[in-house]
């Protein structure tokens, strides 16, 4: 299995040699252009990945918190500041304190 550290680094040696084959040939090709565009967005959402596995936030504690607010509150922030104004019969409500 691949870790996110890892992965990142075969994007980024990959956009490199792109970069290298860009500089080469001097003209434009839609398809490299497509693969880097595509590599940056990858790139990004796993440097995110990565920042939260250095904070903790994929595993241990904050994992279960995490969970714990969602299914009391919602898994939106709006949820837990705005819940339904009525509530309805037979349908468990959170409490917002």
């Amino acid at each position: 299995m691949t870790t996110t550290i890892q992965r990142i680094d075969q994007l980024s040696q990959e956009r490199s040699r792109l970069y290298g084959i860009a500089l080469d040939s001097q003209r434009g090709d839609r398809e490299l252009t497509r693969r880097v565009k595509e590599i940056a967005a990858e790139l990004d959402q796993l440097w995110d990945m990565r920042r939260r596995e250095r904070a903790g936030k994929l595993d241990g504690l904050d994992l279960l918190v995490d969970q714990a607010y969602a299914s009391i509150y919602g898994e939106d922030y709006a949820d837990a500041v705005a819940p339904p104004a009525v509530e309805e019969e037979g349908v468990a409500m959170a409490l917002v304190a």
